[in-house]
């Protein structure tokens, strides 16, 4: 008898301790868009305090983190109603499991190359220069994420490049590296070629 009624006492109990746990984890789930949200709306207002005028042509230094800032805005807004809305549709109820889709497991391995390879870039930049290090960079990251066709890889490294050199140097006027010996010249080559330089 007794142990029936502590059993009956365990089952009503793990309900409420599954539900307390569901609502951290939507808590969880909705902090971090929230997060990034509010922080992309306040952080423009803490950039580039200075009386100093902007003196030149293009969109000037705090252009490229503005936009950064409204893209990582309007991606955490993105992201926040995805989350309320599978809320409401009870996928992520409180208490409700949440299991992975098929082939879709984290990777610890490929998440510590990233970051090698994030590491590396940075390291490598005033060595080998913004285009050579950007190129290079997009190139192992599509290799890494599992494109690895050369008529889809080569393509989109070279055209990001340009796109992020047009961006830097063309509209921000951000003095990026060009490297040091032959990759400055190879750098300069390629500015050239693109009409920034």
């Amino acid at each position: 008898m007794n142990r029936s009624a502590g059993g009956e006492r365990e089952a009503e109990a793990l309900p409420g301790r599954s539900s307390r746990q569901g609502w951290a984890s939507l808590v969880l789930h909705l902090i971090a868009p929230a997060s990034f949200f509010v922080a992309a709306l306040v952080l423009p207002a803490f950039m580039l305090n200075t009386t100093r005028p902007f003196r030149g042509s293009g969109l000037g230094p705090a252009a490229w983190p503005q936009v950064m800032l409204a893209l990582i805005a309007v991606c955490a807004a993105i992201w926040l109603v995805q989350e309320l809305l599978a809320l409401r549709r009870g996928r992520q109820a409180p208490g409700a499991a949440e299991a992975a889709p098929p082939g879709e497991v984290y990777s610890y391995a490929k998440a510590l190359t990233g970051l090698a390879m994030i590491v590396a870039y940075g390291w490598l930049l005033p060595v080998i220069g913004f285009p050579i290090a950007t190129a290079s960079f997009i190139a192992l990251w599509c290799v890494l994420g599992g494109v690895r066709k050369p008529v889809a890889v080569v393509p989109l490294s070279l055209v990001g490049t340009g796109v992020l050199l047009w961006v830097f140097m063309g509209l921000a006027l951000m003095p990026l590296s060009r490297g040091q010996g032959i990759f400055d010249r190879i750098s300069i080559a390629m500015l050239q070629l693109l009409g920034i330089y």
